[in-house]
């Protein structure tokens, strides 16, 4: 049975390259997803309000976390253990739509991002350095940046 766990507003739910075969429902308050935290490279991917989850795909895939989740404010999270993960999509069947729902919208967020990754390096190889404003160069500072925080 999943299991209820309460965070504080900065509490680390967990850290990224840890391992653990669980994920989470966001029942009440919000979280933080960031890569490489309290690195120079730290970066906050997203912010996850109630009624999303997280950690289903390393839970899955049985690999280590990806990000490092805080409680972004006050949180009440359902935590659901891997060997209650089959249990718990067959007592909540709607579930398994909103799960591969949030799947499909964060596939497509990687998508839309890679776009414009292939987007700005082909402006850039296109054009001369001088016809490049301002808003060019921070898409490509964060594309750099995004490249230093990856694996």
């Amino acid at each position: 049975m999943p299991k209820v766990v309460e965070y504080k507003k900065g509490e680390i739910v967990y850290l990224e390259d840890s391992f653990e075969m669980a994920m989470y429902l966001i029942k009440k308050g919000a979280v933080s997803v960031i890569i490489n935290y309290g690195k120079d490279t730290e970066m906050l991917l997203k912010n996850q309000t109630e009624g999303q989850y997280f950690g289903h795909l390393e839970l899955i895939e049985a690999i280590p976390r990806s990000a490092t989740i805080i409680a972004k404010e006050d949180a009440v999270l359902e935590r659901i253990e891997g060997d209650e993960f089959g249990s718990y999509l067959s007592q909540h069947p709607e579930e398994n739509m909103v799960i591969l729902t949030q799947m499909s919208a964060r596939l497509r967020e990687i998508g839309n991002e890679l776009h414009e990754v292939y987007h700005t390096i082909d402006e850039y190889i296109s054009l001369d350095k001088e016809s490049h404003d301002e808003s060019f160069f921070d898409r490509l500072a964060r594309i750099i940046k995004l490249g230093k925080g990856s694996k």
